[in-house]
């Protein structure tokens, strides 16, 4: 269903179930950096809760009924399920803004869309001529009415960025931070290395015509941490054992994970074509987990999702300091740092890596979750899960 700027329409005809969706979006900008977040707001409009503003810096309420996701052909999205929202909560209110200069005139196409799983149940399409000198937008609201789900299509303006936004919802921002001294200047920027420094954030990696890949290496490394001490000398929090591991999806539909838990290590020379190496129980090894993928067979492959899980301990991401590298001869170091944290969930979601014509397509994700499940559900991977361990 294509939506045009003001029509309405109620979930349950979108969605069979009218609970879950996912929200997709995408603004293609050239030159801008363009946030993506999601208000949930009460009956007012306004952001009583903030911990319901989902966004880069806080990708999950606290219930779990809204969290951020990318989906597949969309820049930025989330997950949500209506049926996990607090009554408090009765709108949803999707928005975009700009991350320093510019205006949204600059947006040669973008959308929003609600997604059944892997089909589109609606799109709300959009351009910069629609809008002049705003600085932000508020794309699709999802609200309640005489107990109904439904939605509306905004496709509205609005001057200021996301600070601005926040404001407007009744919301409070942090003050900023006096100027700081005058920088050195910047060193020459290291073309042998590039770091995903936002969620969405994405590079391609193009292969030489009439070659294939080279072996795709993924490195999860983190720190050893020494057990800290609570009160009365009770052990507060020890040594995590931190795991990398991935879920894959070839172009013919063949699915599955690599994994140290259930000893999926999986092969390198024969599907899945990718293998685990070592299972570091301690972040001690110095070399830390390797995933290796064989690049030669690149072409079956569709997508797999890079991730990392606290087996053992209590969630301490802040602490354990990971960070994923991706190396591929004659390529750039890919470097994904677990720079923002929820401890208290057990997996994360690291990054996706896309065929898009042949190129490998890396894209940011660090997005937590609960359990392979939820991971899983998120991304409408369709595996079936047991309780598993490992030797």
């Amino acid at each position: 269903m294509n939506l045009s700027r003001g029509q309405r329409a109620k979930i349950a005809d979108l969605i069979p179930n009218g609970q879950t969706f996912t929200v997709g979006v995408t603004a293609n900008a050239p030159g801008l950096v363009i946030d993506f977040a999601c208000f949930g707001l009460d009956g007012r409009g306004r952001l009583s809760d903030e911990r319901y503003m989902t966004f880069f810096n806080q990708p999950m309420t606290p219930c779990g009924g809204v969290g951020s996701v990318t989906p597949t052909g969309d820049t930025a999205g989330f997950t949500v399920d209506l049926g996990r929202l607090p009554p408090a909560i009765e709108r949803l209110t999707i928005t975009a803004a700009i991350d320093g200069a510019g205006t949204m005139s600059a947006i040669e196409s973008g959308h929003v869309r609600l997604l059944d799983g892997g089909r589109e149940a609606a799109r709300f399409s959009f351009t910069g001529a629609d809008f002049a000198d705003e600085r932000a937008l508020m794309l699709l609201e999802i609200y309640r009415k005489d107990g109904v789900w439904r939605l509306c299509a905004l496709g509205q303006g609005f001057n200021g960025g996301l600070a601005a936004l926040v404001r407007h919802f009744g919301g409070e921002v942090a003050p900023e931070a006096a100027p700081a001294p005058p920088k050195p200047a910047a060193p020459p920027v290291n073309l042998s290395k590039i770091t995903l420094e936002k969620r969405g954030n994405t590079v391609s990696l193009d292969k030489k015509p009439g070659t294939a890949h080279g072996e795709i290496l993924i490195n999860l490394n983190w720190n050893m941490r020494s057990q800290k001490k609570g009160f009365f000398g009770v052990a507060k929090s020890a040594n995590i054992d931190l795991d990398l591991g991935c879920l894959f999806e070839f172009q013919n539909g063949k699915k599955g994970v690599v994994q140290a838990l259930g000893n999926a290590f999986g092969d390198y020379h024969h599907l899945p074509y990718i293998s685990l190496d070592a299972d570091d129980r301690s972040g001690a090894r110095s070399e830390g987990e390797n995933l290796r993928i064989n690049g030669q067979h690149w072409d079956e492959v569709k997508r797999i999702l890079v991730y990392a899980f606290i087996y053992e301990g209590v969630p301490n991401w802040s602490e354990a300091d990971a960070i994923i590298t991706i190396k591929t001869p004659e390529q750039p170091e890919i470097e994904v740092r677990l720079d923002s944290h929820r401890n208290d969930r057990t997996m994360c979601g690291i990054a996706m890596l896309e065929n898009r014509g042949g190129s490998v397509a890396i894209t940011k994700l660090l997005d937590y979750y609960r359990g392979h499940l939820d991971l899983d559900e998120a991304h409408h991977w369709g595996l079936r899960w047991t309780r598993g361990s490992k030797d």
